[in-house]
């Protein structure tokens, strides 16, 4: 990897240290924090086409909208696998709190609401955030009750909706990498997030073995969307930064091309 002048410092270090060319995609360079080891995008794309990158464009995009309106969730291609994943992570999360009467959860990049279905399943007062409108239109015609708590838009820009304190669990699952200002996000769950709350992500993992085998092959390289790329390490540090006190590493909830999973708490 050839020495860079990135144009924005590290997010973990902060400071303008070296760093390294990592990958290019186009016009779009991945670079990778010296002291850190954080790969991250140099210089993001405009965003109108990283929003298409979200909605697949064209004929994709027109059909979703098209249909989505009048589907279910269970009209979903591959709904029982699906909420038998939810299920399990929904179960592997919800081990670290301690509920009272109201329990209150938060899936941010919440896609087709198969996460909000499980804390239904158990009683929870579900809330979603979800960039891509239509993705998420078969849960609220399923669950019409919490249609106006599912929010369209970046979680930078819902999360003042919400008052401190206010969530049991929150969960991003496969969305940690997409945001475009990490610390200013987490630091929002962190104020959101109840004293003995819990919030619970997978992202992708640098450290992992497909990462250090394909190099710029590496699935989880997507520059119009995975803009902030961790290892458990510096994840830790980069948590502990946003107010989190405790931060523990665990298995993936699916390999994928490599993940691993956080536990954090206040």
């Amino acid at each position: 990897m050839s020495q860079y002048q990135a144009t924005r410092p590290c997010i973990i270090c902060h400071e303008q240290k070296p760093v390294s060319h990592y990958c290019s995609f186009d016009k779009l360079e991945y670079v990778c924090c010296h002291s850190c080891g954080l790969i991250y995008v140099d210089n993001f794309a405009n965003n109108d086409d990283m929003y298409k990158a979200y909605t697949g464009g064209g004929l994709k995009s027109l059909r979703r909208r098209l249909f989505a309106p009048f589907r279910k969730m269970r009209s979903i291609k591959g709904y029982a696998h699906f909420m038998q994943r939810a299920r399990g992570i929904f179960t592997f999360a919800k081990q670290y709190i301690h509920t009272g009467q109201t329990k209150t959860y938060l899936d941010i990049g919440c896609n087709k609401g198969f996460l909000l279905a499980a804390g239904i399943e158990e009683n929870f007062d579900v809330y979603g955030v979800e960039l891509v409108t239509v993705l998420v239109r078969p849960f609220c015609n399923t669950y019409p009750k919490y249609r106006e708590q599912v929010y369209s838009d970046k979680f930078c820009d819902v999360a003042q909706r919400f008052n401190a304190g206010f969530f049991d669990l929150i969960t991003a699952i496969d969305v940690v990498e997409h945001f475009e200002d990490p610390l200013a996000d987490l630091k929002e769950v962190h104020r959101v997030l109840k004293e003995d709350g819990v919030f619970v992500i997978q992202t992708p993992d640098v450290d992992c073995d497909q990462a250090k085998t394909l190099v710029c092959n590496w699935g989880a390289l997507k520059p119009l969307e995975h803009l902030h790329l961790f290892g458990g390490k510096n994840f830790i540090d980069f948590a502990k930064q946003a107010g989190f006190s405790e931060v523990t590493i665990h298995d993936a909830f699916e390999e994928a091309d490599g993940n691993f999973v956080a536990v954090l708490k206040k």
